[in-house]
């Protein structure tokens, strides 16, 4: 079994300063309503991204982005993301890689998840950063940006 250690505290300074100004980029003119449930997942996905969570973060920033959707922009609770999404590509990129993690496929399908030899976890999941700062991206732009994802 791998070893599991939290990041050291300047690697997680150097995350938390990357959230917030990723969320200064997408900062609206005026706020207009957030989810609740969004902003309560919004704590959980700091906490996660700081600590290298990055699947917990995909799967997060998904939920809330649906949250929004749903409680805020549409008040539509029976259409599945997919109808709710229209055609903005990142939402369907998000939607399509949380459900990849989610939902096993049978063995032999084609992941974006395993991007390394599977023998090597670690390795594995840390290069899941990208998708999962890509992920946040799209978050802050749907929920603080009037949807502009």
């Amino acid at each position: 079994m791998p070893e599991y250690r939290t990041a050291d505290e300047s690697l997680i300074a150097e995350r938390d300063r990357w959230f917030s100004s990723t969320f200064a980029e997408c900062r609206p003119k005026r706020y207009e309503p957030v989810s609740a449930s969004a902003l309560l997942l919004e704590v959980d996905i700091r906490l996660a991204f700081c600590a290298g969570a990055w699947l917990s973060v995909i799967v997060l920033t998904a939920a809330a982005i649906e949250a929004q959707f749903r409680q805020v922009y549409t008040e539509d609770y029976d259409s599945k993301t997919f109808d709710l999404y229209g055609r903005n590509g990142d939402l369907h990129w998000l939607r399509e890689l949380r459900n990849e993690i989610l939902h096993a496929s049978k063995p032999g399908t084609k992941s974006r998840l395993w991007k390394l030899p599977a023998n090597d976890l670690r390795a594995c999941q840390a290069a899941m950063e990208p998708e999962a700062k890509r992920a946040v991206s799209i978050m802050f732009r749907t929920i603080y940006a009037a949807g502009a994802a």
